[in-house]
């Protein structure tokens, strides 16, 4: 039975009735402000495996679920979005609008969400060791507890959301302020950021007036909270026993393909099945694709319609491992990716996805360094429990065509529950083909990447991209979209004078940019109200 240290939230220093006749080991109470706790969870003062900081006023959750929760792979529990945290920080739509962690989740699942809680909170005593408690810098609880899941999130900490730590009937907790909301964003993406935030906050009326002045000055002196690397205590220990079924497009890259069975066939945990669905025109399609490597298990599916999405659709069917590994048909890997992405699906853990050695990207950015709750899912690089799919149903035949399949696909994984995890250190090498995949569609004809190293390019949203706002979105998130969509081509790369010659080049521009999105996003609306339910395993559809 692991010990748990319980440290409760109260106007009175003193012990309740509940907490003492509850056998937790080490219990503590103290004021529910952002400074007590802070100094009540110094790190160099804690003793017991775990911590449960809970409000006075609620009933302490049984011991069952405590021990559920501590066998499982994450590090902290919190009943955040039960108690009404969901879309807090308001002013956080301004930065992150429509990333995974960002779209509405449904209070009554357990799912990852850094929107914590103070009032509810499980945790590890390692998260705290290495990555210390709420700030005292908040003024109020919310936004404490909204900073700390934040920064635990960021720094590589599981955080999941369980709505059975507190009754269905609890309070909710108030509001975050402006003032903590953009503490909140100051902190996590720097000042220029913040600045973005207040300035489209003051623009669609959403901060009171009165405020604007304090939130400027706060916008100038908060600092940017540290962001350090969480090493989890949880082992990479997961079953190498389990059978894994390769899904593997391919679409005129015979080149790429044919090294690429040369190193599945020498994976030192080698696959179950490799399912290739062969999309190249008829007049130009190998026949011989199951001879390259004989040791290799190799079923090939021809597609004469090309599309990514009931492509692999066609293969996750026909699987029969217990797990799937998504890879390119460009891609380069070494001889352990399979057993790599089998160690880190840990039970409990639905997905594990791997970097990308990506020549022409540059070094990855710092959210992308270490091991973390994933909030995409690369299709080039994944490996995935079958039976998630059942809850979020199989890619969207809508993207067949236009980007952003993956990162629909891994939002509703997300938003069904599911445990999603990125780790750099399972890596393939991405050979970006010139020709083949998306690109035998026009998809992808510029990328961001090129479009900031160009003066004239302009790097504007796919309708698929702005569909993705129609069906997970909220109407505020989808217009914050927009926004970024039209005024980020302004920025470019290179020196300062290239930069300058860019600006005045694209401000010359904004009405062009703006007309064409809104067309984009009139064709988006459209597509989401006319779109097919998405495919499910069994061969139905899920709306």
């Amino acid at each position: 039975m692991t010990e748990i240290e319980l440290l409760t939230l109260s106007a009175s220093r003193r012990a309740s009735d509940a907490e003492r006749a509850w056998d937790l080991g080490p219990q503590r109470s103290t004021p529910p402000i952002p400074a007590a706790i802070a100094a009540r969870l110094d790190r160099r003062s804690l003793r017991s495996p775990a911590v449960l900081v809970l409000d006075a006023s609620l009933p302490l959750p049984s011991r069952d679920l405590l021990e559920r929760l501590l066998d499982g792979p994450a590090d902290a529990w919190h009943a955040g979005l039960r108690l009404g945290l969901g879309g807090q920080p308001r002013l956080y739509d301004h930065v992150k609008p429509l990333a995974m962690f960002s779209v509405p989740l449904d209070p009554t699942i357990e799912a990852t969400s850094w929107h914590l809680s103070l009032r509810a909170l499980l945790v590890r005593r390692e998260a705290f060791e290495q990555l210390g408690g709420p700030s005292s810098c908040f003024e109020t609880l919310t936004g404490a507890g909204l900073d700390l899941g934040l920064r635990w999130i960021r720094a590589g900490a599981l955080v999941r959301h369980v709505p059975t730590l507190v009754p269905a009937t609890a309070p909710p907790d108030p509001p975050v302020t402006d003032e903590d909301g953009i503490r909140v964003v100051a902190r996590h993406h720097g000042r220029w950021w913040a600045g973005w935030a207040l300035a489209r906050a003051v623009v669609t009326r959403s901060v009171r007036p009165s405020a604007v002045r304090r939130l400027t000055h706060l916008v100038r002196t908060t600092p940017e909270a540290p962001l350090p690397h969480y090493r989890t205590p949880i082992g990479l220990d997961g079953s190498l026993g389990r059978t894994v079924s390769v899904v593997l497009p391919t679409i005129d890259r015979y080149a790429y393909l044919k090294p690429l069975l040369h190193q599945l066939s020498g994976q030192s945990h080698p696959p179950h099945q490799v399912l290739i669905v062969d999309q190249t025109p008829a007049d130009r399609r190998r026949r011989d694709l199951t001879e390259i490597e004989p040791a290799l298990a190799v079923t090939v599916f021809e597609q004469d319609e090309p599309g990514q999405c009931t492509a692999r659709n066609r293969a996750i069917r026909a699987a029969t491992g217990e797990l799937l590994l998504f890879i390119d048909d460009d891609d380069e890997i070494g001889p352990d990716l399979i057993a790599d992405h089998l160690r880190r699906l840990v039970d409990g853990i639905d997905a594990s996805s791997g970097g990308v050695d990506d020549a022409t990207a540059g070094p990855p950015p710092p959210g992308f360094r270490h091991r973390r709750a994933s909030d995409n899912f690369p299709t080039n690089n994944t490996m995935l429990r079958r039976a998630a799919l059942e809850r979020s149903g199989l890619f969207d035949p809508v993207f067949d065509r236009g980007s952003r399949a993956d990162h629909d696909l891994g939002m509703r994984l997300h938003l069904s529950g599911a445990m999603l995890i990125y780790d750099p250190d399972v890596l393939v090498f991405h050979h970006h083909a010139p020709a083949g995949g998306l690109r035998t569609h026009g998809a992808r004809a510029v990328t961001r990447a090129s479009s900031r190293r160009s003066l004239t390019q302009r790097n504007l949203p796919a309708v698929t991209q702005l569909y993705i706002g129609y069906r997970y979105g909220t109407a505020r998130q989808r217009r914050e979209d927009l926004a970024m969509a039209t005024l980020t081509p302004i920025s470019g790369d290179g020196p300062t004078s290239r930069q300058l010659v860019r600006a005045l080049l694209q401000i010359a521009v904004l009405p062009s940019t703006y007309r064409r999105i809104r067309r984009t996003d009139a064709t988006a609306r459209a597509l989401a109200a006319s779109a097919a339910p998405v495919p499910t395993l069994g061969g139905s559809t899920r709306p």
